[in-house]
Parts: C-alpha cells; structure tokens; sequence
C-alpha cells in the first residue's frame, strides 16, 4: 500500500540536514588550529596541520593505511570514499580571487603557495615573475648584457592561457619562450593534482582506489574540507539535495580530526 501524501511530506522531512552539525564541527577544528599552530594567517595555519607534527596529523596518517583494519580505520576511510563520490556527483563550484574552481577530492590544490618573486638567468637574459601593487603579475624578459627590456606584461591575476597567446610572447626566441613558460608555470598560485592518477603506488581507502601517498590524501582532505567550508560562508552553495548530501561524510569526516584532539 502506498504511503499517503501527508506520510510522504513527514518522510521527506525526516531527512537529516548535516549543514549545522558540520559548521559546529569545523568551528571547533578551526579554533583548535587556531591555538595550537600559534600562526597569525590562516593560509600558515591550515599549512600547519598539513605539514607539521602534530595531534590530528599522528592519529589520522595511520587511519590512511591499507593494512590497518580496525573500526576506526574502516569508518574513516568509508567516508573518504564517500566524500569523493559524493562530490564527483555534482559540480560544487566556488571562485578564488575571480578564477571559478571546482570542490573535489580527485583533483585538489594541495600545496597553495603565494607569489612574491621568482626569477632565472638564462644566455643573458634575466626572466622575472613577481607580485606588485594592487596584487597585480609583472613579468619580464630582460637582457643582462645592456638592460634592454625584450617583453614585459602586467596581470591582474595567474593567467598562462592569456600570457602565452600575447602576440609580444610570440615574438621572443623559442628558447626564451620556453624558459619564461618554465618560470611562470612554476609561479602558479595553485597548481592542482590529481589524488587517483599522481604517480604513486595504489592506496585503497573504501570503495576508491588513490594513487597518492596517505600525507598527500590527508592535505587534499583538509583543503577540501575548508573549500566546503568557504562555500557555504560565502554564499556560493545552492540548496541541492545532492550538494547538502556531500556534507554527511564531511562532517564525519571533521569529527574523526576532532576524537584526535579530544
């Protein structure tokens, strides 16, 4: 017999919103790497748990690994795999400083950098990238021998599509071509790696198999995680069912970083 319209409206109201428990969880995560990193930013804060010894970094690393079979393990792992799938799903999108990027678990920023300057001398010519006023991209080619200025562009942001399409990058030397796509690639604010297909040896974690090592996993999850986080205070989040659904493993997620520190 088929439910009645009033029993379907109560079961589809039953459904548990995890908006709310994963702020509530991510705020406690925030203010214990808040004081625990004693960094000002909280770009070196995040960086901190990524990379330096500490409580959540110990209890989770061995979380990652094939061989351990505890229920511990087992719960982490199933809603990793569950956080990946369940963002593969659909195509969350935030914007960072004007470029729209997507939320993924597959494919993550996991070492964000910021640019000051970065330069290289290459047959008497000097190739330059650096940050100047108004956050803008200057980018010079300049002869060592008497100065003279053989290219130079100014970009509101890391843009390599529009720099390598400029008729005046064109016109320099193959050779000079090449070396300044060399610097400036390096340069880039957030270079993104694939978590399945990164060179490593398998790693099974649930139902996904990554090709990453357990400390890259681990910075792909916080920097998803705070992606997540950043689309929802920010506005950028539709109310989709299928978007909302991606914050269950999340928060479970948060919560296994927090039973680290408790």
């Amino acid at each position: 017999m088929a439910l009645p319209p009033h029993a379907i409206e109560w079961m589809n109201r039953a459904e548990i919103d995890y908006i709310g428990p994963f702020v509530k969880a991510w705020a406690a995560f925030n203010a214990w790497f808040r004081h625990a990193s004693r960094e000002e930013q909280e770009r070196a804060m995040l960086n901190w748990v990524k990379n330096q010894p500490n409580a959540i970094r110990r209890g989770i690393l061995p979380l990652l690994r094939e061989d351990n079979d505890t229920a511990d393990a087992i719960a982490f792992q199933q809603a990793v795999s569950a956080l990946l799938q369940r963002l593969d799903d659909i195509h969350l999108e935030i914007i960072r400083k004007g470029v729209r990027e997507r939320v993924s678990l597959r494919t993550v920023c996991i070492n964000p950098r910021n640019l000051n300057q970065e330069r290289l001398e290459h047959r008497r010519h000097e190739f330059s990238v650096r940050k100047i006023a108004g956050g803008h991209i200057e980018i010079r080619v300049v002869s060592t021998a008497n100065a003279q200025e053989k290219f130079k562009e100014t970009q509101e942001r890391y843009d390599p599509a529009a720099l390598y399409e400029l008729a005046t990058f064109r016109a320099l030397s193959e050779d000079q071509q090449t070396k300044l796509r060399e610097l400036y690639d390096s340069c880039n604010p957030r270079p993104m790696a694939d978590l399945l297909r990164n060179g490593a040896p398998p790693l099974q974690i649930g139902a996904v198999q990554f090709q990453c090592t357990d400390e890259q996993l681990f910075s792909g999850l916080i920097e998803t995680l705070y992606a997540m986080r950043n689309a929802l205070l920010h506005g950028e989040m539709d109310p989709d069912p299928r978007v909302l659904a991606c914050y269950e493993p999340a928060y479970r997620v948060v919560m296994i970083f927090l039973s680290c520190v408790r």
